[in-house]
């Protein structure tokens, strides 16, 4: 496995941040909220607030709205003004002791261990006479609450996703595990934006070597910013260069808890709701957490769907170009009769039919997302219906490649992850090439290439084709087929039931 990503070099960002380590906090009050003001700025939500009027003078430094003010006020501010009103001879390094959260206080010596915590939504303490400066943790901000997850929607199971809240998201698995050796790993990541990142992992069942090489990519990230896990996933990702995706992308709860049950590391990311799960296989992107919620006869049919829906989506009109082009003989004659009728009159060859008609879908579906949400939807499928309509009755198009191109639309949603989707779509069009030059045979040599690289593919080191590449029988109860709860899980026959 290459590790050449590890070791590349972004551009230099020494510029963008600084290190404050060697700047020590002083015992002078007035010098230390001078230099925290030219450090943060005249930014009008940091928040410094002198208290000189009292015996022992002290100042505070927050970020409006990352605090709760109220708590501030009662638990910090009044404790430490009424302690010094009521004695007299208190000792500045007495004075911090006073506050009501004094057992949550960490000293800072030097300004590069206030800097990010203030910056996190802590709030600074600065005692005049004291060379030290204290953090206290009152973070909190408005979160939108606990709701249906929108992109990974069914119709029996939780109701619970993910938020932006990494501490509401490890409640969310603490909820659902109650299991001891549950670890939170945090890691900070991106020289600017400082963001969190959560690697978890159950200690009992986590492949050790899975988890230091996350660990590993992780911590030797190089980068100045990273905003959602997506950002993440190609920056840790070992085939950078596939389509296919080798991590694992839910916002649900329960799809997280089980994969960390299996054994799974799951990275979890400050400021959006999806995780990431690691390693991960190509057969577990056409698995559902409703699949194991139905009977197993049901959700091993419904899997095989998907399994006949991705391959639909990938080489459908592929397959017609290549068998209306060169492989006539392969229709039988009164389908053949009927297509070579619609196409009569039309100007265009096959290949550009469906290049045309494939293109005019994908800007539909995009629109449809980025248009607002009440009109979004409406206007992707009057405008599929509408375009397709005119199309034919203009004779610039056949009926059959409209029905060949919806049929591979509505294919391409089947997929329970998007991402995995977004695959299909790109070899698709690479795939109508080769189908519209070479024929089928183009399409066998363009299919054998393809399941060479997803065998050549790995998850954090592990295969991404397993457990079809290297095979393993133990596993094939839960790949394409899933079968019985009572047999995978217990390995117990039924008899109890026939006893009863």
């Amino acid at each position: 496995m290459s590790q050449q990503f590890f070791k590349r070099k972004r551009h230099d960002s020494s510029s963008s941040t600084k290190n404050y380590d060697h700047l020590h906090v002083s015992s002078d009050l007035k010098t230390n909220v001078a230099e925290i003001k030219n450090i943060l700025g005249e930014s009008i939500d940091v928040k410094i607030v002198e208290f000189l009027e009292m015996p022992i003078p002290f100042g505070i430094c927050y970020i409006e709205g990352l605090i709760n003010k109220q708590q501030l006020e009662l638990s910090i501010i009044e404790p430490i003004k009424r302690t010094q009103l009521a004695n007299k001879t208190l000792q500045p390094k007495e004075l911090i002791h006073q506050t009501e959260v004094s057992a949550m206080i960490s000293p800072c010596p030097h300004f590069d261990l206030i800097i990010t915590p203030v910056l996190k939504g802590q709030v600074i303490i600065f005692v005049d006479g004291m060379t030290e400066a204290y953090s206290i943790p009152l973070e909190t901000w408005e979160t939108r609450g606990v709701e249906e997850p929108e992109a990974q929607t069914m119709v029996r199971g939780p109701r619970e996703g993910f938020i932006e809240t990494l501490q509401t998201n490890t409640t969310l698995l603490r909820r659902r595990i109650s299991n001891p050796t549950l670890r939170f790993k945090p890691f900070e990541v991106g020289k600017i934006t400082k963001t969190t990142i959560l690697v978890s992992y159950l200690e009992s069942q986590v492949d050790q070597e899975v988890l230091q090489e996350v660990i590993k990519r992780v911590s030797n990230l190089n980068t100045d910013k990273i905003f959602e896990s997506g950002m993440l996933e190609e920056l840790i990702d070992e085939n950078g260069y596939s389509p296919f995706p080798t991590f694992q992308s839910t916002e649900r709860p329960d799809v997280a808890a089980a994969a960390l049950s299996e054994g799974n590391v799951v990275i979890m990311f400050e400021g959006t709701p999806f995780v990431l799960i690691t390693p991960t296989t190509f057969i577990s992107f056409f698995q559902a957490a409703e699949d194991y919620y139905h009977h197993f006869d049901l959700s091993s049919f419904i899997r095989v769907i998907r399994v006949i829906s991705f391959m639909i989506s990938l080489a459908l009109p592929a397959a017609y170009i290549a068998v209306t082009t060169f492989h006539q003989e392969l229709v039988p004659t009164n389908l053949l009769v009927s297509l070579a009728a619609q196409r009569e009159g039309v100007p265009f060859p096959a290949f550009v039919e469906a290049l045309v008609m494939e293109t005019i879908f994908e800007i539909l579906r995009e629109a449809g997302i980025r248009m607002p949400r009440p009109i979004g939807s409406a206007v992707s499928i009057v405008g599929a219906i509408v375009i397709g309509e005119s199309a034919v009755a203009a004779g610039l198009v056949s009926p059959a490649i409209v029905i060949v191109v919806s049929l591979t639309a509505i294919s391409s949603f089947v997929s329970p992850y998007y991402g995995f989707s977004g695959a299909a779509r790109l070899l698709r069009f690479v795939l109508m090439i080769l189908a519209a030059t070479t024929g089928i045979f183009g399409m066998i040599f363009f299919m054998i290439g393809l399941l060479i690289h997803l065998c050549s593919l790995t998850s954090m080191g592990k295969p991404y084709f397993s457990p079809l590449a290297p095979f393993q029988s133990g596993k094939q109860k839960d790949s394409l087929l899933r079968l019985p709860l009572w047999w995978t899980q217990t390995k117990l026959h039924r008899k109890w039931v026939k006893k009863s």
